[in-house]
């Protein structure tokens, strides 16, 4: 082989490297793809979740009871319906409040229980494995267990006759001890606020804002005291006594209507 084909073949074998070089590179370099960028749409909207309604929960007061406190009086103290506070606060005797004595106030209503949806099981022929227990031994159980029903609150009595008494005068002519009692013998709550009790001599005693429950009774003293201590008691403020034997006590309504009258130390029917 001459030398002019040695430099021949090394020529062609450096420009077919170069031309190898160049393509390698080529496809080294290139640009990728643009990938698109848009979200395709999902043929389901997305759900969005549902807002949850907010509950106002009602707000709960704790009073304590003072001398001079009633029922009626903290109803509009603090705008609640007596009937909501007697029954937030489990009383027996609404005209008996203790000094000390601590009361629910429920601002805004009682708390309302929430209602649960429970589904109804479907029917199957399976036989129950065992005998379900009686109605009787199911109300034992839950008496021994201690659980108690919780009644609704007792709605204020505005039906039947008004009924209110003197039941009686107490110890006449003595002014630290003389009182007299006065009762709800009828089916209907009585407003005494305005009420007035007076003797033959023209003495006259007013109530304050109270009202008598049926069952309830209220005592008037004529000496000095604090109203309401012990509940359900009221002081007339005198220095001497009101009451004598043969003497009538009259009770009288906001309007003046007679109410009730009670001979002093007779003999009543």
């Amino acid at each position: 082989m001459t030398r002019k084909q040695v430099v021949f073949i090394i020529a062609v074998n450096a420009v077919i490297s170069a031309v190898i070089s160049v393509v390698v590179v080529l496809l080294l370099v290139r640009p990728p793809e643009k990938i698109s960028s848009a979200t395709p749409t999902s043929p389901v909207a997305a759900t969005q979740p549902a807002p949850i309604a907010s509950t106002s929960t009602p707000e709960v007061v704790i009073h304590i009871v003072e001398p001079g406190d009633t029922i009626s009086g903290l109803a509009l103290k603090y705008d609640v319906p007596e009937a909501d506070i007697i029954a937030a606060s489990h009383l027996e005797n609404p005209n008996m409040l203790r000094v000390g004595t601590e009361l629910v106030i429920p601002i805004g209503g009682l708390s309302q229980a929430t209602p649960t949806f429970t589904p109804e099981p479907t029917a199957t022929e399976t036989p129950i494995p065992f005998q379900p227990p009686s109605a009787d031994m199911t109300a034992t159980a839950a008496a021994e267990l201690g659980a108690t029903a919780t009644s609704l609150p007792t709605p204020l009595p505005s039906a039947g006759e008004l009924q209110i008494t003197i039941t009686e005068v107490l110890a006449p002519g003595l002014v630290d001890q003389e009182r007299v009692v006065i009762s709800n013998v009828g089916d209907q709550l009585a407003d005494m606020q305005g009420w007035t009790l007076s003797d033959t001599n023209g003495n006259v005693y007013t109530f304050p804002n109270f009202r008598l429950w049926a069952g309830g009774s209220v005592t008037v003293h004529t000496g000095i005291g604090q109203d309401g201590n012990p509940p359900a008691n009221f002081y007339w403020g005198k220095l001497q006594a009101v009451w004598s034997a043969s003497e009538v006590a009259t009770l009288k309504d906001a309007a003046g209507a007679e109410i009730a009258t009670y001979i002093v130390g007779a003999q009543q029917n």
